[in-house]
């Protein structure tokens, strides 16, 4: 594998390779995986990443943002990184892959329905698992999780018609030093990449360049952060650069009588979704050590799994409500002994507030050893408040979109105006959801929440339920190009050789964190781009272009 630094390379010349098979933007979970999976192939492959090996400011006021819709996070770096190995820097690790219902066109739902299935999505979740670092890649999120974690299942179990056992996996980086570390991607991508792959940092992409009928890519424009602007020619080009990204790339990349590519029929940018996630209800801290074991962490294979509740897919069309799940929401304490244990491991201890931890909380330290070692359940945290979280499906609304705005980048390009929108419908279904956990817990034998005050007055979601780096359905896939953006390859309609990967293309959000079906429909892509003939494109190079 071949490196160039553009960052540390500013002012000189353009890159040596002006040209490849194959283009890859943007280094996240996409980008990252489908250059692995092209690695060592016939393809000559560039990927392109904005950020470096390191945060920099300079690069980090590139992701600023034009809001005009519901609030949204203001810090966009704990929702989008710049950085080798984009959004996995900053990522929770928590993986599972959609529901069945979640591909299904369902009537009280406009504008659902995937044009592939989810049995069509298992093989590749399954190879997603090594991308990930999980113990198992799929069928480990419903009642088949006893069997892998060879476990009894509870014997009182909720109603099935109204809700269903959930578990979510958490990603595990086995070669750091911390034992439970997420996959960052960045790390590992120099040992990881083959002979054939050219990994090019500090380079942002402007706009994809086209023949002139718009027919076919040939290549891309690219920018450093001195301003300079250089040309990448490539018969294909894959966009893995972030649901507001991969948008924004598509718009900025019209000409005076084309309104972005992909966007004949007014489609890139639409139906912008997120997760609406939060407290939905509260419990009591005393007694709830049975509660919090149930739908706790469980340690299967020295990976962690986390317990919560789904909404059945009979409730949803009984009730016409939207997906949802549930879990136990941690609110830790500011002495948590294990935050600080990981501050050791790491090296950054905060002295001499940490040390008086580990001593003060140690029972909690020698309780959570035998839970690990011996029950094989998770950590025990120090906790200050313990809460019911609910996370749901959003409407895909054709009015929540991102835009250009007037306002430009420090490289001159026009910032996404985003317009994001909630409804009525996820309201409700977020009441429904809380009050059926809580009904159930009860019956069930388990202590009951007390309901949160937007729930039990059938308010509004609140405002303080921002966007939770899940951006989503941007250049979404659709068999009617008049309903999306890409087809069901991820070839955008009426562009050949123009691809689009991420969370950008899900017609629909489901209720779970977005990361391992973007793997494994990373990897589904990679396997098409494999067997897909290579077309020759003419090098017509620019530089310094102002």
């Amino acid at each position: 594998m071949t490196i160039i630094d553009l960052q540390s390379a500013s002012g000189e010349t353009v890159l040596p390779l002006l040209r490849c098979d194959l283009c890859i933007v943007g280094s996240g979970p996409a980008g990252s995986t489908i250059a692995q999976e092209l690695s060592n192939t016939g393809l000559q492959v560039v990927l392109l990443e904005s950020g470096g090996w390191a945060r920099n400011a300079e690069v980090d006021t590139l992701n600023e943002i034009e809001n005009v819709g519901r609030p949204r996070v203001e810090d966009q770096w704990s929702v989008r990184n710049r950085i080798l190995g984009g959004s996995s820097h900053t990522w929770g690790g928590r993986c599972a892959g959609f529901d069945e219902i979640d591909f299904e066109e369902r009537h009280w739902v406009p504008y659902s329905g995937w044009p592939i299935a989810m049995e069509d999505m298992i093989p590749y979740l399954d190879r997603s698992a090594v991308h990930l670092g999980l113990a198992v890649g799929s069928g480990f999120s419903d009642q088949r999780f006893w069997d892998i974690a060879r476990r009894s299942a509870p014997h009182a179990e909720v109603d099935p018609s109204l809700l269903l056992p959930f578990f979510w996996q958490f990603s595990r980086d086995k070669t750091e030093t911390y034992p439970f570390e997420y996959m960052r991607f960045g790390r590992h991508l120099p040992g990881r990449l083959g002979s054939n792959l050219t990994l090019v940092t500090g380079a942002t992409v402007v706009r994809v360049l086209t023949v002139d009928s718009q027919a076919g890519v040939r290549g891309l424009e690219f920018a450093t952060l001195d301003g300079r602007r250089h040309t990448l020619a490539a018969s294909t080009v894959v966009l893995c650069a972030g649901g507001i990204e991969n948008a924004r790339i598509l718009l900025n990349s019209g000409t005076g009588t084309h309104p972005g590519l992909g966007n004949d029929r007014d489609q890139a940018g639409r139906y912008l979704m997120d997760h609406l996630r939060g407290p939905a209800a509260f419990f009591d801290l005393a007694g709830s050590e049975v509660l919090q074991r149930r739908f706790g962490r469980y340690n299967v294979r020295s990976h962690f799994f986390r317990a919560g509740l789904r909404l059945s897919p009979d409730v949803q069309r009984r009730e016409e409500l939207l997906n949802c799940s549930a879990w136990l929401g941690e609110v830790l304490a500011p002495d948590d002994p294990w935050d600080a244990l990981r501050r050791f491991a790491a090296r950054k201890p905060a002295l001499p507030q940490d040390a008086i931890s580990l001593v003060k909380n140690s029972p909690l330290l020698l309780r959570g050893a035998r839970d690990y070692f011996g029950a094989r359940n998770g950590l025990p945290r120090k906790l200050r408040e313990l809460t019911l979280d609910t996370m749901c499906e959003q409407v895909p609304d054709a009015d929540s979109r991102i835009t250009l705005s007037q306002h430009r980048d420090r490289l001159g390009l026009r910032l996404p105006k985003v317009d994001w929108r909630s409804h009525p419908d996820e309201a409700r279904t977020m009441h429904r959801m809380a009050e059926l956990v809580s009904d159930e817990l009860q019956r069930i034998g388990l202590p009951k929440p007390i309901l949160a005050d937007w729930v039990r007055d059938k308010a509004e979601v609140p405002a303080s339920f921002v966007d939770v780096a899940h951006p989503t359905g941007t250049t979404r896939m659709s068999s009617d190009r008049g309903k999306g953006v890409v087809d069901a390859d991820c070839e955008v309609h009426g562009v050949e050789g123009l691809f689009v990967s991420g969370s950008s293309v899900f017609p629909t959000a489901g209720h779970c964190n977005p990361t391992q079906m973007i793997v494994a429909m990373a990897v589904r892509l990679a396997d098409h781009l494999k067997v897909r003939p290579v077309r020759q494109t003419p090098v017509k190079v620019m530089t310094n272009v102002e």
